[in-house]
């Protein structure tokens, strides 16, 4: 663990990650996903870890055959590492792969965007949100078929803990990226002010405003930051909206976001900035989960 601000703990996550766990409903575009981790654990020398979670109660019968399905799907996606271990387990996604993180030790999650539909809303791609959500590790959501490493990378801060934590896992984890930071600032309620009838002149005024006096903390989160990001944007608008249309509009192929601050039973409370770049960024998205709760009164 890291120190940030006198009495603020800043998480400090495994960077490079000496294990990866990919989960996989071995549908495509989970497939997609392994793919991406096998890449990262061959470059980085780390395990890899492929796991099928089978629907509760499922026949003997089909979990084996799940088992052949899963050497199958690593042996097409995960060529990089051919020591890759596949496992099956059963019972709820959500459940299971944190217990299967935990147990393994494992410092990165992978998972794809979108996934095979399973009836109730437990296929991967139903739960991506919840691994997210749940996990202890930074999980990497991946929306694009892998391939190279990352080349461009946008790194969504505010000044936040959280966020600053997720910038630093995000520059150690794409050494050699082109790095963009991105302060993003609202006028507080704007919407309010124009249905008021403010003109759109004063508008502008007021984000330009708000824009140069963010400015000097998007410049000391970026002077905190080794290398320092090739350039930083302090953009107007509500970071939910904001970054992801960046995203687009830079070109990155990875956007990085902190999920905000860990309940005190440690999972991360994925705040709706977060919630919004997993949906809706047009590129694989990491998110790192933030510091846990400060010592109670009388601590």
């Amino acid at each position: 663990m890291g120190v940030g601000r006198p009495g603020v703990v800043i998480p400090v996550y495994s960077v490079p990650p000496r294990c990866v766990l990919a989960v996989t409903d071995l549908s495509e575009p989970a497939g997609e996903a392994v793919g991406r981790a096998a890449r990262l654990a061959a470059r980085y020398g780390a395990r890899l870890l492929v796991l099928y979670v089978a629907p509760p109660h499922v026949a003997p019968e089909l979990v084996e055959f799940a088992r052949l399905r899963l050497r199958s799907h690593l042996r097409r996606h995960a060529r990089e590492v051919p020591a890759a271990r596949g496992t099956v387990r059963t019972g709820r996604v959500a459940a299971v792969v944190p217990d299967e993180a935990g147990g393994e030790g494992a410092d990165l999650l992978v998972l794809g965007a979108r996934g095979r539909h399973r009836p109730g809303g437990t296929g991967l791609g139903g739960v991506a949100g919840s691994l997210v959500r749940t996990g202890e590790v930074p999980a990497l959501v991946v929306r694009r078929p892998p391939g190279g490493a990352y080349r461009k990378v946008l790194l969504a801060v505010d000044e936040s803990t959280a966020s600053l934590a997720a910038a630093r896992t995000g520059t150690g984890l794409t050494p050699g990226a082109e790095r963009l930071l991105v302060h993003c600032v609202a006028v507080p309620g704007e919407h309010l002010l124009r249905m008021r009838g403010v003109p759109e002149g004063e508008l502008e005024r007021l984000r330009r405003t708000r824009t140069e006096q963010a400015r000097p903390a998007a410049e000391r989160i970026a002077a905190d930051l080794a290398p320092r990001p090739a350039r930083v944007l302090v953009a107007p608008g509500r970071p939910q909206d904001a970054v992801p249309r960046l995203a687009g509009s830079e070109g990155a192929d990875l956007a990085v976001v902190g999920t905000g601050t860990r309940s005190a039973v440690g999972y991360a409370v994925l705040g709706s900035v977060a919630q919004h770049v997993v949906s809706e960024a047009p590129c694989d998205v990491l998110v790192v989960p933030g510091p846990g709760p400060g010592p109670g009164p009388g601590r």
